[in-house]
């Protein structure tokens, strides 16, 4: 009979391993489950990331500020206070440590090359690891709510916005022309937000106003445009200068005074400057007699020209505007005329306030219908990093059956190959090891 080479087949070493089917199916097991165990508990929670990208979208979004004109920074939306604001929206989030997740949360704003200039999308990403939540859902609810801050406190500040800021100085100037230039400023700053939101949102936008009637940003603009053109403001301002309005119990009168000293001092002064200059004129002349024409005195005659221009003009505000002021209180009817135009100036000013709560109206209609909260596909989170759990299961369980199989080898090897020593002639595949039992 032909001799049995020496060494082992990779039959009989496979038969060796399967000897002790128990150790090697629950050593592959437990190498198994413990690997899984050991991914899923330890190492992804340390590794994972959960990742959201969104943008949020409000009115003059461009200028990067908040309604009430406040920086809009980003890096605050992640802030200790905004984590503890989310936290406290919802008691599904109350084992959220957000004092340890503040140190590990990062937020990036997208950046994109464009004609090679690094130019900002309004995307921003937030970065959070999983092992701060619970499960996948409370990290998205978490990361939602967290993210919808921003976007309430900008509908909260388009409320806190100074639209009448011109009408709150009304009580706080001396005299009737400032006064007067307010309203002014009020109405252009009124109609020129009708247009601009005309331009950017048609006229789709609608409030209730009054008795609850529906109104559109045109039938708004055009009543102020309506109103004022009917009643000219400009022309009050001319009334005050004819008739000297003074308003009651007002420094005015004083400030008029000491503004009349003020331009007689610099009346005295302009002509001591002409007198100067002509003196200057007439030596140089002396000098240069026959030498030069008057044209090279033509700088001087222009100075000299400008400042009787000035003293004509002082003239005239002292002779008659600041007179009218001085003596308008003496004129006959002033009082009732007086009157009158507080009367008319009231109305304008009470006529401004509703017209302003309009447009605030609107422009919070405008914030709350066009402040969003987007997000880049429909999952809100993406998980990366770590393990996968199926790929983790295989390749533990092939760890598993290999340690499994050193294990068996090591165990039943040499007894195996001193029975193969002792049957020369016989294989010994006819004759199996019989597993010892205790």
């Amino acid at each position: 009979m032909e001799e049995k080479e020496d060494g082992l087949t990779l039959g009989e070493i496979f038969h060796v391993i399967l000897i002790k089917k128990w150790i090697l199916l629950a050593v592959t097991v437990l190498v198994m489950l413990f690997g899984v165990i050991f991914v899923q508990v330890l190492y992804n929670p340390s590794k994972t990331q959960y990742i959201s990208t969104f943008e949020i979208k409000y009115p003059n979004s461009e200028t990067n500020r908040y309604p009430d004109g406040t920086e809009f920074l980003y890096k605050e939306f992640i802030s200790l206070d905004n984590l503890k604001r989310a936290k406290e929206q919802k008691e599904n989030f109350s084992s959220i440590d957000v004092e340890k997740m503040q140190k590990a949360i990062s937020i990036t704003e997208g950046v994109i090359n464009i004609n090679n200039t690094p130019t900002k999308t309004g995307e921003y990403t937030v970065t959070v690891l999983k092992k701060y939540f619970k499960d996948s859902d409370q990290a998205e609810d978490f990361i939602t709510t967290l993210m919808s801050l921003p976007v309430n406190d900008i509908k909260e500040k388009s409320k806190t916005i100074e639209y009448d800021r011109f009408l709150k100085q009304f009580d706080y100037v001396g005299d009737y022309i400032s006064q007067v230039d307010l309203l002014i400023s009020q109405k252009d700053m009124l109609i020129q937000g009708y247009e601009s939101m005309i331009s950017k949102y048609s006229n789709a936008v609608t409030i209730k106003s009054g008795d609850n009637i529906q109104k559109t940003v045109n039938e708004a603009q055009n009543e102020i445009e309506g109103y004022f053109s009917f009643y000219d403001l400009v022309s009050m301002k001319s009334e005050v200068e004819l008739n000297g309005y003074i308003k009651p119990d007002s420094d005015y009168l004083t400030s008029i005074r000491n503004e009349i000293e003020k331009l007689s001092r610099e009346k005295e002064s302009n002509v001591k400057k002409m007198d100067a200059i002509y003196e200057q004129i007439s030596q140089l002349r002396d000098t240069l007699a026959g030498t030069v024409t008057d044209v090279a005195f033509q700088e001087m005659f222009s100075s000299i020209a400008a400042l009787a221009q000035r003293n004509v003009e002082i003239d005239h505000l002292i002779e008659v505007v600041y007179h009218t002021y001085l003596v308008g209180s003496s004129m006959p009817e002033y009082s009732t005329k007086l009157a009158a135009f507080q009367e008319r100036l009231e109305q304008h000013y009470t006529k401004l306030q509703e017209f302003t709560n309009d447009y605030k109206a609107f422009n919070e209609e405008i914030y709350e219908q066009n402040t969003k909260l987007l997000f880049e596909s429909n999952s809100i989170i993406i998980e990366e990093g770590g393990f996968n759990i199926l790929i983790a299961l295989v390749a533990f369980l092939v760890i598993g059956f290999v340690l499994a199989s050193c294990l068996n080898l090591a165990l039943d090897l040499p007894k195996y190959l001193k029975q193969k020593k002792a049957l020369e002639v016989e294989p010994i595949l006819e004759e199996p090891i019989k597993e010892e039992t205790e």
